[in-house]
């Protein structure tokens, strides 16, 4: 029986190559569509995120005043008020964002800093390509070294060129290259802790005016314990200085909610994005399907039954999915990569979406996607057609 339907959906497919290639298009436009969407999630969660605990950490930048005002966290206010902290386990210190240039290749190139300090790989993970981390006792001395990203090195040096040992500069100093690690997609800047192409220790560069400190607590629960302490020193400080601070709202979760919440738009664009070729393709699958109406009534009309009818139909679609699966998958890898280098290219800053293509990503979550989306959108005008009255099919009337 499948080999029949195999033969006659083949057959009847070749007979129609227009409406065949539009619905491989569509369905190859769908899987890129569901494919991107999947990994711009995955981009901004598990393991493409360095920090580790981000269920149990949470970060402040600045405190807010009665009456609207608001101060941002200094490298002062840090080492007097807040250094004394008991409740987290891990605090880090790291800038708020740094915007510097150096000449390279005889051009003016940006790079986004990110100036850490000893604790940082304790909440932290880069993946190194080559060479090492900065260690704990040059993080300490402030030693000028650097730990660059993939991007940099492809902007700086040539293609086989080894940059470890290599200085680059900024602030009228040279730092050292003792590392390169795999670029952090921009997804999860807004961390402020992986939102740069060049780390540097914090003691090596001129002192900043705006920091980022995030407290890891020894548990989720424990971030309640964290933000009392911080309270419990606001109000030290409305004692000195007569003003009341307070935390800001949107600073009060935990930076693992922020990726959560880009998840959800994740999803809700994906589902926005399956909308537009799903409606296509229904409208496609419809309008052939009653464009044979007359040929499945015919077929209804010497004995061939509902479930051989609708069989056939399924099985031209299955076809179709099968096709534009294959060619979306063949397609979304060298999408991926040129979306970043488009990215990389455009701007001044070296920043990538960092859409890594991950088949078991795909496997397990894009081509279910499709192949539920495509079966929904072949049964349904399927069944409509298969169960038209045949006499008024045959008559030419509207059913």
């Amino acid at each position: 029986m499948f080999k029949h339907y195999l033969l006659t959906s083949i057959r009847t497919l070749r007979q129609n190559m227009l409406y065949t290639v539009l619905s491989v298009f569509g369905i190859a436009l769908t899987f890129v569509f569901v494919s991107v969407m999947l990994l711009l999630a995955k981009s901004s969660k598990g393991d493409f995120i360095p920090p580790k605990y981000t269920e149990r950490t949470w970060q402040v930048s600045s405190i807010v005043t009665e009456t609207g005002g608001f101060k941002w966290i200094s490298k002062e206010f840090y080492d007097t008020w807040i250094s004394k902290m008991k409740t987290p386990e891990i605090t880090v210190i790291t800038n708020y964002e740094v915007l510097e240039s150096t000449f390279a290749k005889d051009n003016l190139l940006f790079f986004v800093l990110q100036c850490i300090e000893e604790n940082y790989f304790d909440v932290c993970r880069l993946k190194f390509l080559l060479g090492r981390p900065i260690s704990k006792q040059e993080l300490i001395d402030g030693t000028p070294v650097a730990i660059i990203d993939r991007s940099t090195k492809e902007l700086l040096f040539n293609k086989n060129e080894d940059p470890l040992l290599k200085t680059i500069e900024f602030f009228g100093t040279e730092y050292k290259i003792v590392g390169v690690v795999e670029n952090n997609s921009f997804l999860t800047y807004e961390m402020h802790l992986t939102n740069g192409n060049v780390f540097l220790p914090v003691k090596a560069t001129p002192q900043e005016t705006r920091f980022v400190v995030s407290f890891t607590a020894k548990d989720k629960v424990s971030i309640a314990e964290v933000q009392e302490e911080f309270n419990r020193i606001l109000d030290e400080i409305n004692v000195v200085e007569g003003i009341k601070y307070s935390i800001p709202s949107w600073q009060k979760e935990s930076i693992n909610n922020s990726s959560k919440m880009f998840q959800i738009l994740s999803i809700f664009g994906l589902l926005i994005l399956m909308l537009i070729p799903a409606l296509n393709i229904l409208s496609l699958n419809i309008s052939k399907s009653f464009d044979r109406s007359e040929e499945i009534a015919i077929r209804k009309t010497f004995g061939a039954p509902l479930h051989t009818i609708f069989g056939q139909l399924i099985t031209e679609n299955i076809m179709i999915t099968l096709v534009g699966a294959i060619i979306g998958m063949s397609v979304t890898p060298f999408l991926m990569n040129g979306i970043d280098r488009a990215i990389l290219k455009s701007g001044v800053i070296p920043i990538t979406l960092s859409l890594q293509f991950d088949w078991v990503t795909v496997f397990l979550a894009a081509v279910p996607c499709v192949l539920v989306f495509s079966f929904l959108s072949g049964s349904v005008p399927a069944l409509i057609t298969a169960k038209r009255d045949i006499v008024k099919v045959l008559k030419g009337e509207a059913s």
